[in-house]
């Protein structure tokens, strides 16, 4: 009888390894970035098309490779950053496995043209599916170049689940992005369709901590950057440097976190809660500090190979580097405190590209990506006036608002007393038309979770034509980087679906024109921001219908009033006007009463003797 386990073939075995480290373009950008830097690259170029699926072409001016090196490299597990096992303990570059290679060239149409610093004539290799075609001198200045093209073109079920174009360009951005800020004295250029969208200076000669602040301005922004606060602490062979956002800069996600191991990118859960730790309660609740952190430890406390991909690691000596990273920004942030009146000196990073237009420097005419303290913008005073609740203008015929009919009825709403902060205080006897209720009852409406059911009703009624959006009497603009500029240029037809109407006004800038007339005094860049985050999980520009409600229902809830707030009588009656012609009018989007009543036996108990 034959054996029914057999050994795997080197090309199927291949195919296997490239399906556990190359999930995407992205993948592929990132491995060949981090071999460039492995290999001393001072200036790296990344071309794509199609999102990386047609076209990916790095080339850098790092050591480069002579011909049996270069043969050699196409092989599993052949790497010049290993000799044995205890090697693997003390490893400082970003790869050791010898795997990405091999794995690249066996699901792609693969040419590889490199020649060392030290002299002699290039080499060039072809490979297409995992089989050698071509190996031969070639001509070419020191450093190597790689060109992956066709990616997955052997492998159709891969194939099939690869995101649009726009996605897997907007991925890239981010490994870039991610690797600019890890190391700050390297030149880096992304040409996008034959585009240049980004392109960074390098800075060798400065200091480390001068060289990130400068590529974080350039990256996230100038503005943040004068408002951040540096970090900087040692502890014998532990350090850690980098800037952390002042505690009213946030996310309501961890998107906005870069840590850095020994220069490695990595998520790790412990230093995120110890940074979220350290902030305490001057962090608003549900929010994420922002951060570019350099941490740099002994070799043999960090465990890099835990991970395919080496997104995560394992740390030793935890309470060590609890200590140090608590300390070090609760040091930053009081520091950061005493200091933030004073005036900062701007930042300026040297693009002296061929074409000075380079797409992470951010126009002056608003700070980037809007991370500015929350300010509230009296949209209010911007708006044309319309009713509450109008027709939106459509050059189409628009359908019957749905809350129309309850709208245009001759009912009497219920009557604001009072208003405290946060709470709206209600006549109950004129609730007796919409909720049976005792006359001598106290009513107290929430205000912010009425104001966000309001908000997001319109916002649902939005998409189909039938809310009211207010036209901005001047248009709100905003700049972001070159990731976050991608991710709105694809969701523009998801804002305007909600009466959010905005259009690229230049590169990585953006013009909001109009909003749904029932926002309030918000930060619009922030409420932006924040909506684009989450739908950051739909690639494809579309969103399904559930998903759309559970994300529209927390950008509501931001867009709402402030809770703190004292309302004007005219302004709390106009949002219980408003809550009441919704279709749930005593729960906000998440779930949330509207309304509580306080009984007049509640209230006498209290002043009982």
């Amino acid at each position: 009888m034959p054996s029914k386990i057999r050994v795997l073939d080197e090309h199927t075995i291949n195919k296997i390894a490239a399906g556990e480290v190359i999930e995407s373009p992205a993948s592929v950008v990132k491995e060949l970035m981090e071999n460039s830097l492995d290999a001393g690259a001072t200036e790296i170029c990344v071309e794509i098309k199609g999102g990386g699926r047609q076209l990916i072409r790095v080339t850098d001016n790092g050591a480069g490779m002579q011909q049996d090196d270069a043969v050699l490299c196409l092989e599993r597990h052949a790497t010049s950053k290993i000799k044995e096992v205890e090697d693997i303990q003390l490893i400082f570059s970003m790869g050791f496995r010898g795997e990405a290679i091999p794995s690249i060239a066996s699901i792609s149409k693969f040419t590889l043209l490199t020649a060392p610093q030290e002299g002699g004539e290039g080499t060039l290799v072809i490979v297409e599916g995992g089989k050698l075609m071509h190996c031969g001198p070639a001509a070419r200045a020191p450093g190597t170049t790689i060109e992956v093209k066709s990616l997955f073109f052997n492998v159709p079920v891969r194939r099939k689940f690869q995101k649009s174009p726009a996605y897997e360009a907007q991925e890239i951005h981010k490994i870039i992005t991610l690797l600019a800020l890890g190391y700050p004295h390297v030149k880096f250029q992304l040409i996008n369709n034959q585009s240049n969208e980004i392109q960074t200076g390098g800075s060798s000669g400065k200091t480390f901590s001068h060289q990130l602040k400068e590529r974080i301005a350039a990256l996230m922004g100038a503005e943040f950057v004068t408002s951040c606060c540096e970090v900087e602490i040692t502890n014998g062979d532990y350090s850690l440097h980098g800037y952390v956002g002042a505690p009213h800069y946030s996310r309501q996600n961890r998107t906005g976190q870069y840590l850095f191991i020994n220069k490695r990118a990595v998520f790790s859960p412990l230093i995120s809660a110890v940074v979220r730790d350290a902030y305490g309660t001057s962090l608003p609740t549900n929010r994420h500090p922002i951060f570019v952190l350099h941490l740099n430890v002994p070799g043999e406390t960090v465990d890099v190979n835990v991970h395919p991909q080496k997104k995560e690691v394992r740390l030793r000596q935890e309470n060590i580097l609890r200590e140090l990273v608590l300390k070090g920004i609760q040091q930053a942030i009081h520091k950061g405190n005493v200091s933030s009146h004073q005036d900062h000196q701007p930042i300026h990073e040297d693009f002296s590209s061929p074409a000075s237009t380079s797409t992470f420097i951010m126009p002056a005419v608003k700070p980037a990506f809007s991370l500015h303290p929350i300010q509230e913008r009296n949209l209010a005073k911007e708006y044309q006036p319309l009713p509450p609740m109008a027709k939106a203008p459509s050059r189409e015929e628009p359908q019957p608002s749905l809350l129309a009919p309850l709208a245009q009825e001759k009912r009497s709403f219920p009557r604001v007393l009072a208003t405290i902060p946060g709470y709206i205080i209600l006549d109950a006897y004129s609730l007796e038309a919409w909720k049976q209720v005792s006359a001598d009852t106290l009513c107290l409406v929430d205000q912010k979770a009425a104001h966000a059911r309001v908000i997001f009703e319109n916002l649902l009624q939005a998409r189909t034509g039938n809310a009211a959006v207010q036209s901005l009497l001047i248009p709100h603009h905003i700049n972001l980087p070159p990731s976050e500029a991608a991710a709105l240029s694809t969701n523009l037809d998801n804002f305007a679906q909600i009466g959010v109407h905005i259009h690229e006004s230049g590169p990585h800038s953006f013009m909001i024109d109009a909003v749904p007339a029932t926002f309030g005094n918000i930060d619009l860049s922030q409420w932006v921001v924040d909506l684009l985050d989450m739908m950051h999980s739909f690639p494809e520009g579309k969103m399904m219908d559930k998903e759309m409600e559970k994300r529209l229902s927390v950008a509501a809830s931001h867009a709402a009033v402030h809770y703190r707030k004292r309302l004007q009588t005219e302004e709390a009656q106009s949002i219980v006007n408003q809550l009441f012609v919704t279709s749930m009018p005593f729960f906000c989007p998440q779930g949330k009463s509207t309304l509580a009543f306080i009984s007049a036996e509640e209230i006498f108990r209290n002043f009982k003797g």
